[in-house]
């Protein structure tokens, strides 16, 4: 992979917090690219952060200076993948066409240009990605020591006869393919970035829509960042801790408030992982981190309960132990039916917390337990049916 981001720039352009070179190695490592190669200062800020994110996704990472150094770095068996400065390349299409195919991605000539990409003749434009055969790398040894790289392998593509392969112009409409000069350009397409990468969520799961509602709106610009997630899986806690305190000292309907925001807080955190995989990426499951602070609330949820319930020990554990055994064994209901409201912990909470309010704690688990055994009886008894 040639990067055509420059990475000697202190505060490179970002997109969702992820820098264009960070974007760009997303589509390099899902085209199986095990060598990284990065025009720029290799001790730049933004260079050695992708050197880590290369290496943590099983590639070599090599950054160069000029187009001298570019022929050693590359075999005459290898496959080089080039991507044009500026390149956010988001498009499942654009993958398809160059796997394991060499190919120059052409766009219509009007649309590209005017999309910012470089114009070839008078019905194309460069798409902003080739992958060549290593051995054309060798001819850049006959251009000038001040040539650019990138154009210089364009031009050598063209004229040993490398295919060009049409990418659909509705893949710059949809803002899965283009090219992001500025930061001000980056800020303006960053709203439709997040709308494409947020799957759409069910009302029938009101926490995780209002986490959804609340990353489209406000995550801009923080979503890579490293400490993002961590903050509010941090923030999760700390209202975990904060409402077993309240349970403690009495205040049950406040406790409960509180563990309806941290439920908020956890999905959150499952939002911006989701935010920061590559789009390219198969895995769709939960993440281990999301699951253990879901393991944390359901203990807090049981340890409230029995704090909240006035009874002897065993008659204010049972319920609230039932209820988060129920919750966390119920199926993997549609997200478009109403029973996948049974699932939502925030609901669960803000119920408890209304309940606790006027007295009821004891009685609303054991409904909401009723309700949970239930919802889980009537699939079968439907199937039997």
């Amino acid at each position: 992979m040639l990067n055509g981001e420059a990475s000697d720039a202190a505060e490179p352009i970002a997109v969702g917090g992820k820098s264009i070179p960070r974007h760009q190695l997303d589509f390099a490592l899902a085209l199986g690219c095990r060598a990284v190669i990065c025009l720029g200062d290799g001790g730049a800020s933004t260079a050695i952060s992708l050197r880590h994110a290369a290496e943590a996704g099983g590639a070599r990472f090599q950054a160069i200076r000029g187009v001298r150094e570019l022929p050693a770095a590359v075999r005459g068996d290898d496959q080089l993948l080039v991507l044009a400065r500026g390149l956010l390349p988001e498009s499942p299409y654009a993958l398809a066409l160059l796997l394991d195919t060499y190919g120059i991605l052409v766009l219509p000539a009007e649309a590209g240009w005017g999309a910012g990409f470089e114009r070839l003749d008078l019905t194309a434009a460069w798409g902003g990605a080739m992958l060549l055969p290593g051995r054309l790398v060798a001819q850049l040894d006959e251009l000038s020591e001040d040539a650019e790289p990138i154009a210089g392998l364009l031009r050598i593509a063209r004229q040993a006869g490398v295919p060009e392969r049409p990418l659909p112009e509705s893949e710059l409409a949809e803002g899965r393919w283009q090219i992001v000069r500025n930061r001000e350009a980056a800020h303006a397409l960053e709203p439709m970035w997040l709308r494409r990468r947020l799957p759409a969520v069910s009302p029938f799961r009101p926490t995780t829509w209002l986490a959804a509602l609340g990353l489209r709106k406000w995550a801009s610009g923080v979503t890579g960042g490293e400490h993002a997630v961590a903050f509010t899986s941090g923030i999760s806690l700390l209202v975990i801790a904060g409402a077993v305190g309240a349970a403690w000292f009495g205040l049950s309907w406040v406790a409960f408030a509180a563990l309806a925001f941290a439920a908020l807080a956890i999905e959150t955190s499952e939002g911006l992982l989701l935010l920061r995989r590559s789009v390219f990426a198969a895995e769709t499951k939960s993440s281990r981190s999301t699951f253990i602070l879901r393991v944390i609330w359901d203990v807090a949820l049981i340890a409230l309960g029995t704090l909240a319930i006035d009874a002897t020990r065993a008659e204010r554990l049972f319920p609230p132990l039932v209820t988060a055994g129920l919750l966390r064994s119920l199926p993997p209901w549609p997200e478009k039916r109403w029973r996948a409201l049974a699932g939502d912990r925030g609901t669960f909470a803000a119920v408890l917390a209304l309940a606790a309010a006027i007295g009821l704690t004891e009685g609303a688990f054991m409904v909401l337990a009723l309700l949970l055994i239930l919802l889980r009886v009537a699939p079968a008894a439907e199937q039997r049916g």
